[in-house]
């Protein structure tokens, strides 16, 4: 059967950089690899493509001469591989294998490229979404797992409970050692839960910051009040000095986020005010407006 072309293989461009090249087999091995599910034959297609692509000369070789460019490599075999590389023409396994190239060599060829495959057991990611008030004050939160035990040649599933720590963001993430998958080694790989926070009705969060709104009247704002505003820890009263213009923001020190790793301090809640206007006047109300636009004579512009 007729070799595909090798940047039909990589899925890249003629044209492609050492750097796309790269990028594209390592998306490509991860999908491919044996010890992944993947189809052994197509990994071995495409490490040979990735040693030919990669290496200037034999890419220059290659665009030149298409697959007959291993007669005009130097070495024993195709691009120098030399008998026995079993369709891995290029790659020494042995450097891998102890000097025994084959398939055993394919999770230590996998680690050489992504840091380990069973030589390191693999992490498990999970998802789990909070309410707004959990991931500001914390919660401890329960999971069911499925991992495989590749010592054992089975799946277990497991009960986890994770902490939810005080002050946590939407987007972040833990992590759970000991909690992933077992390699064949027994080791055990760690457990990553990336957080997804709920909004709230009433509130809004900056990092530590807490942002609320509260509404005013038009008079109220002018001559001050006292508004009553909902808080993380519960309804607080709230001096709105007199003359307060619409958007001004009032600070409650002290009254936002924890901030992780802290016991007792937090960041602060910032209220900023909105100024309502009246859509409706009664004959009277619009009289006495009226009268007080009246006392402010008339305003000059220039």
């Amino acid at each position: 059967m007729s070799k595909r072309d090798y940047y039909e293989v990589l899925g890249v461009a003629k044209s492609a950089s050492a750097d796309e090249v790269k990028r594209a087999f390592r998306k490509k091995a991860v999908e491919l690899h044996p010890d992944r599910g993947g189809d052994e034959e197509k990994f071995k297609e495409l490490n040979e493509a990735y040693e030919v692509l990669k290496d200037p000369q034999k890419k220059a070789a290659y665009d030149q001469f298409g697959h007959a460019a291993g007669a005009h490599q130097a070495g024993g075999g195709p691009y120098g591989g030399g008998a026995g590389a079993q369709g891995f023409e290029g790659f020494d396994f042995s450097q891998f294998t102890g000097g025994q190239a084959g398939f055993s060599g394919f999770e230590d060829l996998f680690g050489a490229f992504f840091g380990g495959a069973r030589s390191r057991p693999r992490d498990v990611e999970v998802s789990m979404t909070i309410d707004f008030r959990e991931a500001i004050f914390g919660a401890t939160k329960e999971i069911t797992l499925r991992v495989a035990d590749h010592q054992k040649g089975e799946r277990k599933q497991e009960e986890v409970k994770v902490k939810i720590p005080a002050g946590i963001d939407d987007g972040q993430s833990i992590r759970l050692s000991g909690h992933g998958e077992v390699n064949q080694q027994g080791a055990k790989g760690d457990l990553y839960v990336h957080i997804r926070v709920r909004p709230d009705k009433d509130f809004e969060r900056q990092g530590p910051h807490i942002i609320s709104h509260v509404k005013v009247g038009m008079v109220d704002a002018a001559l001050g009040t006292t508004a009553e505003v909902k808080t993380l820890d519960g309804k607080v009263k709230v001096k709105v000095p007199t003359g307060t213009q619409h958007g001004k923001v009032l600070k409650l020190t002290g009254k936002g986020v924890p901030l992780v790793n802290s016991s007792s301090r937090r960041g602060d809640h910032l209220i900023e005010i909105l100024i309502e206007v009246p859509q409706k006047l009664s004959a009277k109300q619009k009289k006495l407006l009226e009268d007080y636009r009246a006392t402010e004579g008339k305003k000059k512009f220039w």
